[in-house]
């Protein structure tokens, strides 16, 4: 991994922002190879984390600004650490798909091909594992979602042939909630642990409390992807038919609907600001884009970007 010059479309030199709280950036999966971040504004670093293989997911830790990478194809997730320029690697993880941090404590989950890990801050200790019963050989890539609370360090854990259930900090299951058909369309929490899950193929998306009680169940939005909660209400930001972005109440309730894009693939909700962040893979020059739109449905900028795939920004306000 290296650093290179910014493509031309998104050079715009620009005062790299301090760690400890959130400062608006976003950070990008590009066509599976580039890492990029935007600022608050739109603004392009004039840096990016290229040749990766097959990356599939990037989370950012606001609390110190250190950035996780999952590559796929490589069978390992990078922690860089802007600051220092530094890469570390953690132990093998097969395939991994889904990364999702612990501000708290700094430590990550995993969903990998054959199950969830917990690692610590560092990187370098596996503190926590989850393997399904069924074992590797039955398994199929990037069926799990991880979504991590941390009021007290438990995880969610969506299994991709149906069964979810929250995990404590050590691993141990302590709620098990009604099975969906394939639930891998990704997963957020808000502060007191209640979870939206997304089934894209079967129209479904379900809210479940910490004890894992259905408290929503709406099976009339289409193929939805990428729930992105607000964690102070436990309303939520989801993509829907590809094109649409949703905000739905805690209770279910449909609020807003706007029209945003062509393909969209992942949302990040920015509580503060209010904001929402869309990775769309076609975008108006068909090759990719990322925007920033406003909770009333006005657009803040659309910044091309090659088949952008992720969007992650660093927030956190605490519980």
């Amino acid at each position: 991994m290296k650093k290179m010059v910014w493509v031309v479309m998104l050079l715009t030199m620009c005062v790299s922002l301090g760690h400890g709280e959130y400062n608006g950036e976003c950070w990008i999966v590009s066509s599976g190879m580039t890492v990029y971040r935007l600022h608050a504004n739109g603004e392009g670093d004039p840096t990016a984390i290229e040749n990766l293989t097959n990356a599939s997911d990037v989370q950012v830790n606001p609390t110190n600004g250190i950035v996780w990478i999952a590559v796929s194809a490589s069978n390992t997730v990078v922690r860089y650490d802007p600051a220092a320029d530094t890469f570390t690697q953690t132990p093998a993880i097969k395939s991994p798909t889904g990364i999702s941090i612990n501000p708290t404590d700094g430590a990550i989950w995993i969903a990998g091909l054959d199950g969830v890990r917990k690692v610590s801050a560092d990187g370098q200790s596996i503190l926590a594992e989850v393997i399904p019963p069924d074992g590797p050989a039955n398994l199929d890539a990037g069926r799990f979602s991880v979504a991590v609370i941390p009021k007290d360090g438990s995880c969610w854990i969506a299994d991709g042939k149906g069964p979810i259930a929250r995990y404590d900090a050590e691993g141990n299951k302590v709620a098990t909630a009604p099975p969906m058909n394939e639930p891998k369309g990704g997963m957020s929490v808000d502060y007191q642990g209640n979870v939206w899950v997304a089934d894209t193929q079967n129209n479904a998306l379900v809210r479940l409390s910490p004890d894992g009680k259905e408290l929503v169940k709406l099976s009339d939005i289409k193929a939805p992807v990428s729930p992105s909660v607000n964690p102070k209400d436990g309303s939520v930001w989801v993509a829907s038919n590809n094109n649409l972005l949703l905000k739905i109440s805690s209770t279910g309730a449909t609020e807003q609907t706007y029209e945003v894009g062509m393909a969209i693939v992942a949302v990040s909700y920015s509580p503060a600001e209010n904001e929402i962040w869309i990775a769309d893979m076609l975008g108006s020059t068909f090759s990719g884009e990322v925007s920033k739109w406003t909770a009333n449905g006005q657009r803040r900028f659309a910044i091309p970007v090659p088949q952008p795939s992720k969007v992650s920004i660093g927030y956190w306000e605490g519980n």
